[in-house]
């Protein structure tokens, strides 16, 4: 999540320990598990193969991961053979009454919010939560799922060249939406620090740029165009980009499709969005080439007024990788 919220981080850290203790219970055995729904499309002997994971559905048992206190607010569960963490993770709400769960049924994955907040930890950060999925080593939750070809993790940023395909809808209720977006994490090692990068990739957002990604504390980076594939059709997708470099912790950049998706399918290449960050991040000390490429999440970022009951929830149909 881009975070204007270092405040914010002390009261992660505070319930850390909680969630540690209870993903550790619920986790399942990642490290021998195969991945759920590999498929190898036939090709000619001159042709690699077509490697396809399909990370949601990935088994059939129910999970649900919910919050209704700060102190589960990191709360996660692992689904089908442990490919994917899923977690509601209301991050930014220090007081609030209701829940924000996110539920795996065996054939989707379904966030939900219905809370009220009175308080924010940091009130000038405009989301409340993440409630999100997550592939590979998460440098925030500290946290690894399993990983396998076509997208083994931790691998060099110029090596990415997989396809992230997602079908999924959004009902935004009475929220505002700040964005559904993929979260994707480049970093040197281990954990966060100066040069890393957060690259989050907004498919959809109810608030203007304007307003989420404000000037001075984010500078425009650009408009781009990507390569992908909406419902079946290959179109060229307008792109902005928005940045802010931290010289003492990680930088963020935004890309946010001109026009939003509210629902369908969107298919793109990492690759590509990683040419598009090295021309976005072009003389600013930042060098996503000399960074790996170590989580993928997705999920919605909400916001909201105070003391008012927010409603709203994602579907997430089918979400997987793929060899480009």
């Amino acid at each position: 999540m881009a975070r204007w919220v270092w405040a914010a981080v002390v009261a992660i850290i505070i319930v850390a320990v909680f969630a540690i203790v209870a993903m550790t219970g619920q986790r399942q055995s990642v490290s021998n598990g195969t991945m759920g729904s590999r498929v190898q499309t036939p090709t000619s002997a001159s042709q690699p193969q077509r490697v396809e994971v399909l990370l949601i559905p990935n088994g059939t048992t129910l999970v649900r991961a919910i919050s209704r206190s700060p102190a589960e607010m990191m709360a996660a569960y692992y689904i089908g053979n442990g490919s994917v963490m899923i977690t509601p993770y209301p991050w930014n709400m220090k007081s609030w009454r209701g829940e924000v769960e996110t539920v795996y049924n065996g054939s989707a994955l379904i966030a939900k919010i219905n809370a009220s907040y009175s308080e924010k930890y940091n009130p000038y950060a405009p989301v409340l939560g993440y409630p999100s999925a997550r592939y590979g080593c998460d440098p925030l939750f500290g946290a690894c799922t399993a990983t396998e070809p076509p997208l083994k993790l931790p691998l060099p940023a110029t090596n990415a060249d997989a396809v992230i395909e997602i079908d999924y809808s959004i009902q935004p209720g009475n929220c505002d939406v700040t964005d559904f977006s993929y979260d994707i994490w480049f970093t040197k090692g281990p954990g966060l620090g100066p040069g890393d990068l957060e690259l989050m990739l907004w498919m959809y957002y109810t608030t203007p740029l304007s307003q989420s990604a404000p000037s001075p504390y984010w500078s425009s980076a650009g408009s781009y165009t990507a390569s992908a594939y909406v419902n079946g059709n290959r179109v060229d997708m307008p792109i902005k980009a928005f940045l802010h470099i931290d010289r003492s912790s990680w930088s963020v950049l935004i890309l946010a499709f001109e026009r939003p998706i509210k629902s369908g399918s969107v298919a793109l290449s990492i690759g590509d969005l990683v040419r598009i960050a090295e021309r976005a991040l072009n003389g600013t000390g930042i060098n996503i080439d000399r960074l790996n490429l170590v989580s993928i999440d997705v999920g919605i970022e909400f916001d909201g007024p105070p003391n008012k009951l927010l409603s709203c929830s994602y579907e997430i149909y089918r979400w997987a990788l793929a060899s480009s």
